[in-house]
């Protein structure tokens, strides 16, 4: 007998007593879900109750509640109205640890059986199902009365888990790494099998760390994926074979690029890539305006290494004037403060160009410089200062041109691995 002190039974009713009372007798639960049919209803008074009673599981009329299923041979009606149980079900599991749900979907139609599974492929809980050690027609038949059993009690994420990982697998290709990672940590809490739990803990580990390089936290991304080698077998396990050894291959040329970043002791050209890649991600999801921010970071960027690289201007936050060649020194005179000038991105490229530096003349070449460059967007956009939303565009402009500036094709830019059919991106 299992233990029942703390069990809620959701079962689907049929036209036969016996495998329902040999699921109440066997899991002696505290509290009870019949699920029927309107054919079915009277059925459970007057026969499961009193014969339940008899086989020592007394159900007054406190323990247990009717659950109607408006068609029994309609699956998606079947469907919408189990849907329903979703808070009970919540409710009870919530309750602690020692609290359980069974559900078993012996009895009913065959629609009413397969909606109560997959209705409950989400829950928290066991599958039950009554067989037997005797059937008519030569054991292929229906249970002798009499002969009842149950056969199975499982954990249906150890079976069904496969949801929640293609679940995982939409949301980590759309870039929706943080999602995905709770996807696969709440997988992980369900599942019962030691096998299934490490597959989950290496998706949410794969997920967390490419969550935390997508907000430019390199040194936690960094940490959480350089020991997903050690979990190989287990992400090709999940994933499969083919796939796992490409996000393998992939992690190790992310992690050598991680580490160049983690390295630097100042932002160099990776801190632009990732820039740029990061820009491209947002773009593909139609964030326009988060794009529209890192494409100007990374232009900025490309200038602000360009000073220090070539000309020794370590900070645009503060440059000595007498650092600025003649003309423009006399211009920026009037703003600067003890000496100092605090240069934003279009004085950046002015400095470049008065210090001769090819990319200052790349960018007012490229029409960036003035009012009617489209890195104006930018500045009208509700991250910086209005409330103008990005159009496609000016993206569709700006992109090539960032490209351009930075010398690199789009082929050159570093790649999330994904876990489906796409390829990389």
């Amino acid at each position: 007998m299992a233990e029942a002190r703390s069990t809620l039974l959701i079962c689907t009713v049929g036209g036969s007593a016996e495998p329902v009372v040999a699921a109440l007798n066997y899991w002696q639960p505290v509290r009870v879900l019949f699920v029927h049919t309107p054919q079915t209803k009277a059925y459970i008074e007057a026969e499961i109750v009193l014969k339940a009673r008899d086989e020592g599981v007394d159900l007054d009329a406190g323990r247990y509640d009717l659950f109607e299923l408006p068609d029994g041979q309609d699956l998606a009606s079947c469907l919408d109205r189990l849907q329903e149980l979703n808070e009970e079900v919540e409710r009870w599991t919530h309750r602690g640890a020692g609290y359980q749900v069974v559900v078993d979907f012996t009895g009913g139609t065959k629609c009413m059986s397969a909606a109560a599974a997959l209705q409950a492929r989400r829950w928290p809980c066991l599958f039950s199902y009554v067989g037997g050690s005797g059937r008519t027609k030569d054991g292929v038949g229906v249970v002798i009365s009499g002969a009842e059993k149950v056969v199975h009690q499982a954990n249906p994420w150890d079976a069904l888990g496969y949801q929640a990982v293609e679940d995982f697998v939409a949301l980590f290709d759309q870039h929706a790494f943080r999602a995905a990672a709770h996807i696969a940590g709440t997988a992980k809490k369900r599942v019962s099998r030691p096998d299934r739990k490490r597959e989950f803990a290496v998706l949410e580990r794969l997920a967390s760390g490419f969550d935390a390089w997508d907000r430019f936290d390199h040194k936690t991304s960094k940490a959480s994926l350089e020991d997903i080698d050690k979990c190989a077998n287990d992400l090709r396990a999940v994933v499969g074979q083919a796939r796992g050894n490409a996000v393998l291959a992939a992690l190790r040329q992310s992690r050598t690029f991680l580490e160049e970043m983690c390295r630097a002791a100042h932002p160099g050209r990776p801190h632009i890539l990732d820039l740029l890649t990061n820009a491209r991600r947002r773009k593909q999801e139609g964030r326009l305006d988060d794009a529209m921010a890192r494409l100007y970071r990374a232009i900025e960027a490309l200038g602000q290494v360009a000073l220090r690289e070539r000309h020794g201007i370590e900070n645009t936050g503060s440059v000595p004037l007498e650092r600025v060649p003649g003309t423009l020194r006399q211009a920026w005179a009037a703003r600067a403060s003890e000496g100092h000038v605090k240069l934003g991105l279009q004085d950046v490229f002015e400095l470049l160009a008065s210090l001769r530096d090819p990319l200052g003349q790349r960018f007012h070449d490229a029409g960036l410089g003035g009012q009617s460059s489209p890195l104006v967007a930018r500045n009208q956009s509700i991250l910086a200062h209005g409330f103008q939303p990005v159009g496609d565009s000016v993206l569709e402009k700006l992109w090539p041109v960032a490209l351009s500036l930075a010398d690199l094709d789009e082929a050159s830019l570093p790649s999330f691995p994904t876990l489906g059919e796409r390829g990389e991106h």
